[in-house]
């Protein structure tokens, strides 16, 4: 009896002990693997870079932390403004603005710096301004694209009293436009052919 008693106290003992180290290795995988993960709290993965990218609404500071603020602020510094043409703009603020882009986008990091630095002359605040960051398929976790009609990023739209006035989108309208003559073209009522449609 008493043989029967240690052996069962063994066993317990060692279910136990294979219990533990069960459970530490499980701890230890699960602490390798998140620790694995070069994307930071509050981001997503590229699936086709494995890069860091934003999703959903954002504010203009999300774009300018780690790892998009060098491609951030060397198009935002760099850029010259046409402040003539942003000075013939009559009362910027009476519009709103909303904003499409992929932090994974190579023309949405060239232009919505560039654009931050446009509204910032024109007196708007970019903190007012919607920005909604998109994944490869254009959308977004709370679809914000539905109905917009977002083909291309990034994709800068204007409106008065909440009807369309005209957008920009990827790029000036053209070789010889820049941003700022066609924001200005917009708000004279005269918008531009985005390039896409001209295909």
């Amino acid at each position: 009896f008493v043989l029967i008693l240690s052996i069962s106290t063994i066993m317990n003992s060692i279910n136990k002990i294979f219990s533990l180290c069960f459970a530490i290795s499980c701890f230890a995988l699960a602490y390798l693997f998140y620790n694995s993960s070069n994307i930071p709290e509050g981001m997503f993965e590229d699936p086709k870079t494995g890069k860091p990218m934003l999703l959903g609404k954002v504010s203009i500071d999300e774009l300018k932390q780690e790892p998009f603020s060098g491609w951030y602020y060397d198009e935002f510094d760099n850029y010259v403004l046409d402040t003539e043409l942003l000075d013939a703009i009559s009362n910027p603020n009476q519009y709103s603005y909303e904003i499409f882009l992929g932090t994974w986008c190579g023309d949405s990091r060239r232009e919505v710096p560039r654009l931050e630095k446009i509204f910032i002359e024109l007196g708007v605040d970019f903190n007012q301004v919607s920005i909604i960051t998109v994944d490869r398929d254009k959308v977004s976790p709370n679809d914000e694209q539905n109905g917009k009609d977002i083909r291309y990023v990034p994709t800068l739209i204007i409106k008065s009293n909440d009807i369309e006035m005209g957008r920009i989108v990827e790029s000036p309208s053209s070789e010889t436009a820049t941003l700022e003559s066609d924001l200005f073209e917009i708000t004279l009522g005269i918008p531009p052919t985005p390039n896409y449609s001209k295909d």
